[in-house]
């Protein structure tokens, strides 16, 4: 499965790069670095897991893209989050630390993109012995998004995500991913 969802990333990012060819790459002129954008958000929040345990986290979610077009871009962003919960019952106090990266392809009609992206995740797991092991975990998002400019360079950008690989039992609480972050 895992090889086809990178076989389906691969085929989008060949089609859209291809589509998106013009003249200007023939002529030798390069990477421009008016082109690549970058970006990012972050998070910090507290709550109570399904098991009733309390949990703090922060986590920050740095983005680096390159309109090759106009409309169509290619980039990718990478997480890290940390967890912190306090007097578990079996556990006591203990935290743990996720990591992730997420290529994407952006097709940007006006204000509004479409957006195709695989996000691997690397996080901790229990084995059967009942001892903390990494495992990945990957999601294959489309979403839709809109973009507030903030003048000629920057931009706030809302992302509205569903992963379609998502089955029940999962790792995520819900296919859905919503995120908010700034972009220069």
């Amino acid at each position: 499965m895992k090889k086809f969802v990178l076989l389906v990333v691969a085929i989008f990012g060949v089609i859209g790069v291809q589509a998106q060819y013009n003249q200007s790459t023939r002529q030798g002129k390069g990477l421009s670095l008016d082109r690549f954008y970058f970006g990012g958000g972050g998070g910090l929040g507290a709550g109570t897991d399904a098991y009733g345990n309390q949990y703090t986290y922060f986590s920050l979610l740095p983005v680096i893209g390159y309109r090759v077009t106009d409309q169509f871009s290619v980039g990718a962003s990478i997480t890290f989050q940390q967890y912190n919960y306090k007097n578990t019952p079996y556990y006591g106090n203990y935290s743990f630390t996720q990591y992730g990266f997420g290529p994407f392809v952006r097709y940007s009609i006006n204000q509004v993109f479409f957006q195709v992206e695989y996000d691997l995740i690397n996080a901790p797991s229990y084995n059967s012995a009942n001892e903390i092991v990494h495992s990945n975990y990957s999601r294959l998002f489309f979403g839709l998004g809109y973009s507030f400019p903030l003048g000629r360079k920057g931009a706030i950008n809302t992302l509205a995500m569903y992963d379609v690989l998502y089955k029940l039992p999962s790792v995520f609480n819900s296919p859905f991913v919503l995120r908010i972050y700034f972009t220069i």
